[in-house]
């Protein structure tokens, strides 16, 4: 299938908005994020253990897919299949998340799996035998993607097939104001030992402090949420664009999402990735830089939150 992986950290969102296009869908990566409520997470283990940016309700970004225009046919186990978790149940879960992809390529469409070469989300485009063939991250820095056996999988959280079998209607003034109600629950998510939102930020400047941060897992979750708050703020900018009625807060939540996504460049940047595996993060100067600017962009976006929890409880207009 042609079917293009856009470079992006947030690998749901790139592999959504790839599959989207190719079944005729206009929309960008800014659209998917926004929509689904991906660009608004910000979730952070105590010692920034990689998984934080893909630690949050899968289910409850499939709403966004469908306001887009396609329904959403979804397979999440929950039980992880990776390392010695690995067993005949998972197994089984394994080749049920499959046969999905399978049905779906044989109809000419496009899926998203879970757990492709590393715990990433990826495009499925083909199946040979029973392997999937993929478009993943792998492609976007020139290696090879070969085929992936069915339960070869590395998939912590449980394997996952997201299919999208129909195409969908939606009313643009309702799914604006969906979006506005999903930013605000993805911000305030919870899932223990994760903190999210604000406290998200407080638990992230805790760990750099207390130098408990290891280096590899603080540098990926700083390209993620960097990248979550540039969609942030130009999704909420296309909001107050288009919606005259509430466009003075939204353009409020932009203006602090702005210098959110700012803050949040320079915090990637002082942290590139990849970085040195189990190594903790000790260097003072640029812990102190960190600190200073992950509080600018709590404040930026705690503020923006604010702005559009105004706009989420206004009377909007009839449809």
């Amino acid at each position: 299938m042609d079917v293009q992986y856009k470079p992006a950290w947030i690998t749901w969102v790139t592999s959504v908005g790839g599959c989207l296009n190719a079944l005729g869908v206009e929309c960008d990566l800014v659209d998917v994020a926004g929509y689904s409520g991906y660009a608004f997470h910000l979730g952070i283990h105590p010692e920034l253990c990689p998984s934080g940016p893909t630690v949050l309700d899968w289910d409850a970004l499939n709403g966004g897919v469908r306001a887009l225009g396609r329904s959403t046919l979804a397979f999440i186990s929950g039980e992880c299949h990776t390392g010695d978790s690995i067993n005949d149940r998972t197994r089984a879960h394994c080749r049920y998340a499959f046969e999905i992809a399978k049905r779906e390529i044989r109809q000419g469409r496009p899926c998203v799996i879970w757990g492709a070469y590393v715990p990433e989300f990826a495009i499925c485009v083909g199946i040979e035998g029973d392997s999937y063939i993929v478009r993943s991250f792998k492609g976007n820095i020139g290696e090879d993607q070969p085929p992936i056996k069915y339960d070869e999988i590395d998939a912590p959280g449980g394997p996952f097939t997201l299919a999208f079998p129909t195409p969908t209607a939606f009313k643009p003034l309702a799914r604006d104001r969906d979006a506005v109600i999903n930013a605000l629950k993805f911000f305030n998510f919870a899932y223990y030992p994760y903190q999210y939102g604000d406290a998200g930020y407080d638990l992230w400047i805790d760990a750099l402090k207390a130098k408990r941060a290891v280096s590899f897992g603080n540098a990926y979750n700083a390209q993620c949420y960097a990248e979550g708050r540039s969609f942030a703020h130009e999704f909420v900018k296309r909001l107050a664009g288009r919606n005259e009625f509430a466009s003075k807060e939204l353009g409020k939540s932009a203006k602090k999402y702005g210098k959110a996504a700012d803050a949040m460049a320079k915090v990637a940047k002082l942290f590139p990735f990849p970085a040195e595996g189990g190594k903790k993060i000790d260097d003072e100067k640029i812990i102190d830089e960190a600190v200073e600017l992950l509080k600018t962009a709590r404040e930026a976006e705690v503020k923006a939150m604010k702005n559009l929890a105004k706009v989420a409880v206004m009377d909007w207009p009839k449809e």
